[in-house]
């Protein structure tokens, strides 16, 4: 029912229930004002509170069945022990979905709570609605004009995300965001009483808007199923999953968040590992592997070259990349002496890193390096790396790491092997804003940021290892 997702995510009305006066009982408006703010058509914006009134502009309907024309689709923030009854009003409006930020089901592990669910999935099922969540933050879509943050971009991109923990959520969009990600769909969908998992994943699999796949998920109550969509998505574009609850207190605290069935580790393992989707570990991993799809060409091979300044920095790298199965090749001598024409052999590693000590005022000798070392036939990608923290005499870092970034995308822009920029050691605020000045910079012209050498390599060899598959 892949045509139901469609009117979901792009809602023609929008009802948000509970809002309030009260700051006591400030979340209603906390969902309201990101749908106004995202360009949502204001007259198809409808606040719902049995007291009426007025709010932030918009009237308020005492209920769902008050609002005037189709209503599409209902946010709700109340209690739990009043949605059975909403639920019947969304059933006799002609409400399509229904989005429950209201916690307190199974998730609380109570018989109650389980029996509260149960109640609400049958009437909405006899009544044709469909449910996102309980206790969940409910769709982010740019294109339908949604959003449950102030600060999510408007503009689409390319990502898909499923979400079972709202908190998540927030994290995973905005560190994206920060690094040049945008989205298709995002979706926070809590204890999947209705709307699950692999719902969602089959429905971004075959959305033309969705380039790549993100998921977070602690569990699924249908691990047959799950696999044979996941198997199928993932030959469809990559597929990006971290399970949340591997080990035995995860699986226990699993339960508790939303209620899944967690799984064990090894049979989580062989899931994901026969899917063919790429495994990671936390959501900045999440981020880094969807920063190489998107913005690195993809790499041909395994050996890589480090440049950089720093001699600990550079040892490190060695120790980074082949953890993550990246072999460094030791420098062949005739590009060894094209760099010994402009780089002082003192105090510089010529092997494999290099250890160019060019200097953070010689952008163009950092460009010159890295194009030397690209045109070496035994390397499949270079991961050239600044640090913001180290350089005891050049105080403006922020201006040091936009000079060495613009001699990164010059390059990018002139040869034909995949680069990664890693900007690292970042220990100071003024270090932080360079950081960010830079890393917008890099990603307005295509070339991939992360925030170590080891990040890096982790993630281009699950963009190297996905390739393989394909």
């Amino acid at each position: 029912m892949l045509h139901d997702l469609d009117q979901i995510f792009q809602p023609r009305s929008v009802a948000v229930v509970g809002v309030s006066s009260d700051p006591f009982k400030p979340y209603g408006q906390m969902l309201l004002v990101p749908i106004l703010q995202s360009g949502f058509d204001k007259e198809r914006i409808y606040p719902i509170n049995p007291k009426g009134g007025e709010t932030l502009g918009l009237k308020v309907y005492p209920s769902v069945k008050d609002v005037p024309g189709p209503l599409d689709y209902v946010i709700t923030t109340i209690n739990a022990r009043l949605t059975a009854q909403l639920m019947e009003d969304c059933v006799a409006k002609g409400v399509k979905a229904v989005s429950l930020f209201t916690a307190g089901f199974s998730e609380t592990g109570t018989e109650e709570g389980r029996q509260l669910e149960a109640e609400l999935v049958k009437i909405a099922r006899q009544g044709g609605v469909r449910i996102i969540g309980p206790n969940c933050m409910g769709i982010y879509c740019p294109s339908g004009r949604l959003s449950f943050a102030f600060d999510f971009p408007h503009e689409k991109g390319q990502v898909g995300f499923i979400s079972q923990s709202g908190g998540n959520s927030f994290y995973f969009v905005r560190a994206a965001v920060n690094r040049g990600i945008r989205f298709s769909k995002a979706v926070s969908y809590g204890n999947a009483c209705d709307i699950n998992e692999t719902d969602l994943l089959e429905y971004l699999s075959h959305d033309p808007e969705t380039k790549v796949i993100t998921v977070y998920v602690e569990g699924t109550r249908d691990g047959v199923r799950f696999f044979r969509v996941l198997r199928e998505a993932a030959k469809a574009k990559p597929v990006i999953v971290l399970k949340g609850g591997v080990t035995e207190g995860g699986s226990r605290a699993t339960a508790t968040h939303t209620g899944s069935l967690a799984g064990s580790s090894a049979h989580w393992d062989a899931l994901l590992k026969q899917s063919g989707a790429i495994r990671v570990y936390d959501l900045d991993e999440m981020v880094d592997v969807a920063v190489s799809l998107l913005y690195m060409r993809a790499p041909k091979g395994r050996n890589v070259a480090v440049i950089g300044i720093g001699g600990g920095a550079s040892v490190q790298a060695t120790d980074d990349c082949e953890r993550a199965g990246l072999y460094l090749p030791a420098l062949a001598e005739d590009i060894r002496g094209q760099l010994l024409t402009f780089i002082p052999e003192q105090g510089s590693m010529f092997r494999n890193p290099i250890d160019a000590q060019i200097g953070a005022m010689d952008p163009e000798g950092f460009a010159r390096t890295i194009r030397i070392v690209a045109s070496w036939d035994k390397i499949d990608v270079v991961i050239a790396h600044i640090a913001s923290g180290i350089t005891p005499f050049v105080p403006d870092d922020a201006g040091m790491l936009n000079r060495m970034a613009g001699a990164a995308i010059q390059c990018s822009q002139q040869i034909d092997k995949p680069i990664a920029l890693a900007m690292h050691s970042i220990v100071s605020a003024q270090g932080w804003q360079g950081v960010l000045e830079a890393q917008r910079r890099c990603y307005e012209a295509g070339v991939p940021v992360f925030h170590s050498v080891g990040k890096a390599a982790s993630a281009i060899s699950k963009h190297f290892q996905y390739q393989q598959q394909q």
